[in-house]
C-alpha cells in the first residue's frame, strides 16, 4: 500500500476508534505533516513553473535562431523527393510504353482512370510526410512547447495551489451564505443559526481551515454542522496530506519530463557551448543552410534526369506508335497514343485551341495582378513555366538545361532583392505551378510547368494587365542566346524578331541595346523554340513592327520600339532593298522604290510614325511595276526551296 493511502487508512482508523492513545499528539503531527506537504508542493510548483519558463524562452529563441533554417531544408527536401518520385514514374512509365503494357482505351479505360486517381492520390499523401502537419512548424523547433506545461503528464495536470487566506475567505462566505440569522424564519431557527455562525466566525478569526472545510462538508451534505471532535479533525487533516501528496508526486512528474525533454537537452549543450566561447545556434544555422544548399543543389541536378526521363518516354512513345498501327471499323489506319489517357503526361497548353477561361483561370489572372507589386518574382516564374511551355515542343535553347533556367531565372530575379534562387523557388512553387511533365507533338518535356493546360488562359487574360506585361517582357527578353555586340561591345541575350515576313520569313537575333543585327537565319518547318514566342513580344512591346503593302502584299519589319519609332521614309527603302531587291538579284534601283501613305508620296526624310498604312510603290521610269516586281520576287523566293 502505498504511503499516502497508509497515512489515509490510519487516521481512518482513528475516526473509527482504533489507536485511541494521543489524539493531541495525532493532530499536531498531521499539522506538522501538512505544513511539510504544502511547502514541498509550493516549492515543486515555482520550480516547474521557472523551469517551464526557461525552456518556453529557449524554444522561442532557438526557433528565432534555426528555425527559418531547418524549415529551408525540409522544403528543400521535398523538393527532391518530388523530383525523385517524378523521374521514377517517368521511367516506369516509359518501360511500360516499350514493354507493351499500357493498354489500348476500350471498356477497361473507367477502371485504369479510378487505378490511375488512386495512385495519384498516393503520389500526393506521399508529398506530405506522416504526421507533419503544416501549422506546427518545420523540424528544428522540436520541444519548443514541451516548455509550456506547468502541470501532470496527464491530460488535466495537478490541481492549482491557492494561497490559505483565499481558500478561508471563500469558505467563510460559502458558510454564510447558508448559516446567517438573517435567513432564519423563526425565533428558535434564528438562535440556533446565531450559534452556528458564532463558531465560524471564531474558526475564520483563528484560520482553521480544517474546521471550516468539516462544516463545509457537512452543510453541504444536508447534516447539521455539530462539533469538530479530533478524530474528524485528524482524517480531514491526513485527506489534505493524501491529496497534497498526490499533486506533489505529479510535479515531480512533470520537472523530470521537463528536465528529460530534448529542448532541455538541448539548452544545456548550448549552454556549455557558450561557456566555452561557442554559439550553438550559430553553428548549428550554418550547418543546417550548408545542407538545405546541397539540398537544392541535388534538386536542380534531378531537374536535368527528369528532362531525360521524359525524353525517354517520347522515344519508346514514336517506336510503340510505329508498331500499334491498327485498322478502324472504316479500315482506315489509326495509331494508337499510349499516352492518350495519362495521368503522367498532361497534354501542352500550346497544343490547346484556345478555349474561354475558366473560372479558374480567371482568378489565376486576378492573383497574377495582385502579386504584380507585392511579389514579383512569383509572376515572373509562373511567366518564364508559361512560356517555357508555350515555346511547344523545343523550348528556347536557354531553357535546355537546369542550369539553362538556373541561369535565366538569375538574371530574371536580379532587380528584386527579395527573390529566391531558383531552386528555392521551385521547392515553394505556387499552387498554378508545379513538376509535371506533358506531351507536345512527338515531345514529352518535363519540369516547372502549370499545373493544369486550362490555366494558360488565365496568363494570357493576366498579360493585358500592364505590371504583369512589364514583368513577362522582362522574362522574355532574358530568353534569347548570349551574344556579344560587334556594333555597341554589349553581351546580352539578344532578341528575337522578324527581320520580315509576309512575302519571305527571315528572323534575326538584334542587340537588345542598340538593335544591331546580330544573326539572320530561315527556319523552315513547324516553329518551335524561341521563334514560337515571337507573338508575345510583338504583344509585349518588346519588338515592333512597321507593315507596308506592296501589290496588294502586306510586308512585315520588325525592329526594336525606340528604332520603330524614328524610322524614316530612307530607312525602310533601305531595309526593303537589303531584304528583297538585293538577295534576290532583282535590277530595280532602291531609288526607284517610293513609300506612300493617304496623303500621297512621303520625303525621304519624313518619319513614318503616325502616318497609317503604308505601300510599297515603283517610280514611273524604274522599268516595271509594282505588281510585276511582287511575282518576280514570289518566284525566286519558291526557288529556294527547289532541290
Amino acid at each position: 500500500m502505498p504511503p499516502d493511502d497508509r497515512a489515509l487508512a490510519r487516521s481512518t482508523a482513528l475516526a473509527r476508534g482504533g489507536e485511541p492513545a494521543g489524539p493531541a499528539a495525532s493532530i499536531a503531527d498531521a499539522e506538522a505533516r501538512l505544513r511539510a506537504v504544502v511547502a514541498e508542493v509550493t516549492s515543486l510548483d515555482a520550480d516547474v513553473e521557472a523551469l517551464s519558463g526557461a525552456l518556453a524562452a529557449f524554444g522561442r529563441s532557438w526557433e528565432h535562431g534555426v528555425g527559418a533554417a531547418f524549415a529551408e531544408l525540409a522544403a528543400a527536401e521535398r523538393l527532391v523527393g518530388r523530383l525523385r518520385r517524378l523521374e521514377e514514374a517517368l521511367l516506369a512509365l516509359a518501360e511500360a510504353i516499350g514493354a507493351g503494357t499500357i493498354a489500348e482505351p476500350g471498356a477497361s479505360a473507367g477502371r485504369r482512370r479510378a487505378k490511375g486517381r488512386r495512385a495519384a492520390a498516393r503520389a500526393a499523401a506521399r508529398e506530405t510526410p506522416p504526421g507533419w502537419d503544416p501549422a506546427a512548424g518545420e523540424p528544428g523547433a522540436e520541444g519548443a512547447e514541451e516548455g509550456t506545461a506547468s502541470g501532470d503528464a496527464g491530460e488535466d495536470g495537478p490541481p492549482e495551489l491557492e494561497a490559505d487566506a483565499l481558500v478561508l475567505k471563500r469558505l467563510y462566505r460559502r458558510l454564510a451564505r447558508v448559516l446567517h440569522p438573517d435567513l432564519a424564519r423563526d425565533g428558535g431557527e434564528a438562535a440556533r443559526l446565531s450559534e452556528l455562525m458564532a463558531r465560524v466566525n471564531a474558526a475564520y478569526a483563528r484560520g482553521d481551515r480544517t474546521a471550516l472545510e468539516v462544516m463545509a462538508e457537512r452543510v453541504g451534505a444536508g447534516e447539521p454542522p455539530g462539533e469538530l471532535g479530533d478524530a474528524e479533525r485528524l482524517l480531514h487533516l491526513e485527506r489534505r496530506i493524501a491529496t497534497l501528496a498526490r499533486i506533489a508526486a505529479s510535479l515531480r512528474r512533470e520537472r523530470e519530463r521537463l528536465v528529460r525533454s530534448d529542448t532541455h537537452r538541448l539548452r544545456v549543450e548550448a549552454e556549455r557551448r557558450a561557456a566555452d566561447g561557442g554559439d550553438l545556434a550559430a553553428e548549428t544555422r550554418a550547418e543546417v543552410e550548408e545542407e538545405a544548399a546541397a539540398a537544392l543543389a541535388d534538386a536542380l541536378a534531378r531537374l536535368d534526369r527528369v528532362t531525360a526521363a521524359a525524353r525517354a518516354i517520347a522515344r519508346a512513345r514514336r517506336t510503340a506508335m510505329g508498331q500499334m498501327e491498327r485498322r478502324g471499323p472504316t479500315g482506315a489506319r489509326r495509331v494508337f497514343d499510349p499516352l492518350a489517357e495519362s495521368e503522367l503526361v498532361r497534354r501542352s497548353a500550346a497544343r490547346l485551341d484556345r478555349r474561354r477561361a475558366t473560372a479558374d483561370a480567371r482568378a489565376l489572372a486576378r492573383t497574377l495582378e495582385d502579386q504584380a507589386r507585392a511579389a514579383p518574382w512569383d509572376v515572373a516564374l509562373t511567366c518564364l513555366a508559361f512560356l517555357a511551355e508555350d515555346a511547344g515542343g523545343r523550348p528556347p535553347d536557354a531553357l535546355a538545361t537546369a542550369a539553362g533556367w538556373a541561369a535565366r531565372w538569375d538574371r530574371i530575379r536580379s532587380p528584386w532583392p527579395g527573390a529566391p534562387e531558383l531552386a528555392r523557388a521551385l521547392s515553394r512553387l505556387p499552387r498554378h505551378l508545379a513538376l509535371g511533365a506533358r506531351a507536345d507533338g512527338d515531345a514529352v518535356l518535363a519540369g516547372p510547368q502549370l499545373a493544369t493546360a486550362e490555366l494558360a488562359a488565365g496568363v494570357r487574360l493576366a498579360l493585358d494587365a500592364a505590371p504583369v506585361a512589364a514583368i513577362a517582357r522582362q522574362v522574355l527578353a532574358a530568353l534569347g542566346p548570349e551574344e556579344r555586340c560587334a556594333a555597341c561591345g554589349a553581351e546580352a541575350p539578344a532578341l528575337h524578331l522578324h527581320r520580315t515576313r509576309g512575302l519571305d520569313t527571315l528572323h534575326g537575333l538584334a542587340c537588345a541595346g542598340c538593335g544591331a543585327i546580330l544573326r539572320s537565319y530561315w527556319s523552315y518547318g513547324e516553329v518551335d523554340g524561341l521563334e514560337a514566342l515571337a507573338p508575345h513580344a510583338l504583344r509585349l512591346g518588346l519588338v515592333a513592327e512597321v507593315t507596308a503593302s506592296l501589290a496588294g502584299t502586306t510586308l512585315g519589319f520588325q525592329m526594336l520600339p525606340a528604332e520603330a519609332e524614328g524610322l524614316t521614309v530612307a530607312r525602310l527603302r533601305r531595309r526593303f532593298a537589303d531584304l528583297y531587291l538585293a538577295p534576290y538579284d532583282v535590277a530595280v534601283a532602291p531609288e526607284a522604290v517610293r513609300v506612300t501613305a493617304a496623303g500621297g508620296a512621303l520625303a525621304d526624310g519624313a518619319r513614318l510614325a503616325g502616318k497609317g498604312r503604308l505601300a510599297l510603290a515603283l517610280e514611273p521610269g524604274a522599268g516595271s511595276t509594282a505588281e510585276e516586281l511582287l511575282e518576280l520576287l514570289r518566284a525566286r523566293i519558291e526557288r529556294r526551296f527547289r532541290p
